[in-house]
């Protein structure tokens, strides 16, 4: 177990920082100080509803502290599995895309805010049942600003599928891996 000093200083940046929301198989670990930070995101198995007359969900994994949030890169591999049924929920070989956004999904083209920290990544649903896919990785490609000075920034992970056929019901995809990213908060205006 860390002690001393090392503990205080990452309690201390994550009171900074921000913090994850409570959420079974999310952990979120934030280092750094003066504004600058790197969390690690530790995904295992996190379950991600997604509904059958949407084909797209999101999970909110961090609200970042009053500010403007500079995210500055980072790089994210993540590998899908479907724990419902696979020939009555989410199929084989469903195509799904999947991205890291300031909002929530909210159609199953991710465009916009729902693309603006990690652009969208395509990716077939390979493993069999609930085994997990191949691993699908990703890097932030160009330096965004989030302005969180009148409400604080959220970071949501957010999954889409191409068309109404890769899913026939309501099902679960089961997410697994790592999102590293690095960032600043450069403070608040007010």
């Amino acid at each position: 177990m860390t002690r001393g000093l090392p503990l205080t200083l990452s309690r201390a940046a994550a009171r900074e920082a921000g913090s994850a929301p409570p959420k079974f198989g999310l952990k979120a670990v934030t280092t750094g100080q003066g504004g600058s930070y790197r969390t690690v995101f530790t995904l295992a198995g996190m379950q991600v509803p997604v509904a059958d007359a949407l084909a797209y969900a999101s999970q909110k994994l961090f609200d970042f502290a009053d500010g403007k949030v500079r995210i500055k890169g980072g790089t994210a591999r993540l590998q899908f599995a479907v724990p419902t049924p696979r020939a009555s929920t989410i199929n084989d070989n469903a195509a799904l895309t999947w991205s890291l956004g300031s909002a929530a999904a909210s159609s199953a083209t991710l465009a916009g805010a729902m693309v603006n920290v990690l652009a969208s990544t395509a990716r077939t649903l390979d493993g069999a049942g609930a085994v997990l896919s191949t691993a699908s990785i990703a890097d932030v490609a160009a330096a965004v600003t989030l302005d969180g000075t009148v409400t604080p920034a959220d970071l949501y992970l957010n999954l889409a599928f191409a068309t109404g056929t890769d899913i026939d019901a309501d099902g679960t995809l089961a997410v697994t891996g790592t999102i590293t990213l690095l960032w600043e908060n450069w403070g608040d205006n007010a």
